[in-house]
């Protein structure tokens, strides 16, 4: 039987930070009508049981901020789950994450944390018992609960297709990888990294020119922020201006462990303030030059 422990926690009213293991959150918004799952996490354990027994009883819909393995790793345990086109292709492979991707990030997480966690890997990382339906999620769609809306909003940058949400009630921005301390630029989104940067900061712009929107930012890992506490308000102005200090040739660079590495290796790193810009697949200060 698998796993039914995954923690989670009602942080504003009808709003759940769902914790899986340090790996990643999902976010589950219930209206008074009907309820919305964002994110599915890298698929360990039984997270639709979670959901349907701990959570709601009311009926949901699943959407996916964007394509990681880490984020659609349980998409096979769910029927129909709604992605942004650009994103379709199911990861940044082209193909859905393998159970052996899986247990490797999840063995890769646990090792970094130290920790113990309740459930077994052989046991609670399972193979998808199915493909689900991939649903078309255009900028601007309106998710109505019924006493709330949840708007999906495009912001390209750390994946093509990446979107995030605004839930109305609660004035929450729920932003997957999209703004994070450690923010990882897509280095395929055009021919140039260059271009690739220039994309995401008109994409972070227009997030934060609608901040009367919003009072508070939660990511979809908490390794910068306490579970079911929201990001320091100035990571989202400070990533900005990393990026366009990244562009104008006026930001520092640093050496930092890679935390996603298993062998102890470093990558360069943007720096301003509290938050740091590495590339996807290569050096950043090399790559934007």
């Amino acid at each position: 039987m698998a796993c039914k422990t995954i923690p989670f926690y009602e942080f504003r009213p009808g709003l759940f930070e769902i914790d899986e293991f340090d790996c990643v959150s999902s976010f589950m918004v219930v209206g008074s009508e009907r309820a919305l799952l964002l994110d599915v996490g890298t698929g360990i354990g039984d997270l639709k049981w979670v959901v349907e027994n701990r959570i709601t009883d009311k009926p949901y819909q699943v959407a996916v901020s964007h394509n990681h393995g880490d984020h659609i790793g349980g998409a096979g345990f769910f029927d129909e789950i709604f992605i942004h086109p650009a994103d379709m292709d199911n990861t940044d492979e082209g193909t859905a994450p393998t159970t052996e991707f899986r247990k490797r990030y999840a063995a890769l997480i646990r090792k970094r944390e130290g920790k113990y966690y309740a459930y077994d890997p052989d046991i609670d990382i399972r193979p998808w018992p199915h493909e689900p339906t991939w649903k078309p999620l255009e900028d601007g769609h309106v998710f109505d609960l019924g006493n709330r809306k949840v708007t999906a909003w495009y912001c390209p940058g750390h994946t093509a297709g990446e979107l995030v949400f605004i839930d109305d009630l609660t004035h929450t921005l729920l932003c997957g990888d999209a703004c994070n301390c450690n923010w990882l630029l897509n280095t395929t989104l055009a021919p140039t990294v260059r271009e690739c940067a220039e994309i995401s900061l008109k994409a972070l712009q227009r997030i934060w020119a609608m901040r009367n929107q919003y009072d508070a930012v939660y990511n979809f890992h908490h390794d910068f922020r306490g579970f079911g506490s929201p990001l320091n308000p100035d990571v989202l102005p400070n990533l900005i201006i990393c990026l366009e200090k990244l562009l104008d040739g006026t930001v520092e660079f640093k050496e930092i462990p890679d935390a996603l590495s298993d062998n102890g290796a470093t990558k360069t790193v943007a720096l301003y303030q509290d938050v740091f810009i590495s590339a996807m697949g290569g050096s950043i200060r090399e790559e934007i030059q």
